[in-house]
C-alpha cells in the first residue's frame, strides 16, 4: 500500500510504502514531522527507514526528529552534505532546519530496508544527489520530474544538461507500465 501525505508551503509529496507486516518506508520526510507521524500511528505502521530522493529542506525537514526516535535516514552520497549544511536551501526560504547526518549514504543500484527492496536511479540535474527510486512497479520521481514539468536546476549543484540526460534515462520507466509518483 501507498499513501501520499502533502506536506509544508511547497506541498512536497511524502510517501509512506507499507507491506502486509504493518511494515513501512518513508520516501521524503519533509515538513510536518506532527502530520507524517500521527498518519503513521494512526496506520500503526512500524517505521523501518526513510529514504530521500534528495536533500532539499522541503523533502528532509522531519529527518532529524525521526533520527532521534531510531529511524534510519538514507541519501545518496552526493545530497549527504545537504542534511548539515545550507545547500539544503533552508536559508533561502527563512525556514529553519535540524541538521543531521545519514545514517546510510548510497549510490545508484539497491537498497534494502528489512522486507523492501529498492531499485536507485541516479538522475542528477535537479541535484548533485538525486535520485529516483522504483519499487516493484512504482516510480518515485521525486523532484526529477513533475507531473508537468521537471525540477529547477538553478540552485546550488543543479544542472540543466544533467537533468536532460537523466530524463533520457528514465524513458523505460516513463513509458513502460509503472505508477508514477511526483515528488510535488
Amino acid at each position: 500500500m501507498i499513501y501520499k501525505l502533502c506536506l509544508g508551503d511547497f506541498q512536497e509529496n511524502c510517501y509512506v510504502v507499507a507491506n502486509e507486516k504493518n511494515e513501512c518506508v518513508i520516501i521524503d520526510a519533509g515538513e510536518e514531522f506532527e502530520k507524517i507521524i500521527n498518519f503513521v500511528n494512526k496506520k500503526n505502521l512500524n517505521i523501518k527507514g526513510i529514504i530521500l530522493t534528495h536533500a532539499h529542506f522541503d523533502h528532509c525537514a522531519s529527518c532529524k526528529q525521526f533520527q532521534d526516535l531510531g529511524v534510519k535516514v538514507y541519501v545518496h552520497k552526493l545530497d549527504a552534505d545537504k542534511l548539515s549544511t545550507n545547500k539544503n536551501l533552508s536559508h533561502l526560504f527563512g525556514k529553519t532546519f535540524q541538521n543531521l547526518d545519514a545514517d546510510f549514504k548510497f549510490d545508484e543500484g539497491k537498497i534494502i530496508i528489512g522486507n523492501f527492496i529498492f531499485n536507485v536511479i541516479h538522475t542528477p540535474g535537479h541535484s548533485k544527489g538525486s535520485v529516483v527510486l522504483v519499487y516493484k512497479n512504482n516510480v518515485f520521481l521525486g523532484d526529477t520530474i513533475f507531473k508537468n514539468g521537471v525540477g529547477r536546476t538553478d540552485f546550488y549543484d543543479g544542472s540543466a544538461q544533467e537533468l536532460i540526460n537523466s530524463i533520457n534515462k528514465l524513458k523505460p520507466y516513463l513509458n513502460g507500465n509503472y505508477n508514477l509518483f511526483f515528488g510535488h
